[in-house]
């Protein structure tokens, strides 16, 4: 089993910034560590097919269109 692979993101949606950790493994993204403005926020549904839609979650949950 290969150890997973771990970026640390940051990003601005909707006048919001967070900044996480995304670890890929098995082929999957998941989030570690979000923080949105300042406040760590527990991420329940965890566990995207692409980089892309991972952002995308990370995104709309900083702004607020998502729970996370």
């Amino acid at each position: 089993m290969q150890d997973p692979q771990e970026e640390n993101v940051f990003g601005e949606h909707d006048g919001s910034t967070y900044s996480a950790t995304l670890r890929e493994q098995s082929g999957r993204f998941y989030c570690n560590n979000l923080v949105v403005d300042g406040h760590n926020t527990p991420v329940t549904h965890n566990g995207w097919d692409t980089r892309e839609e991972a952002m995308q979650a990370l995104d709309e949950i900083a702004s607020g269109a998502r729970k996370p």
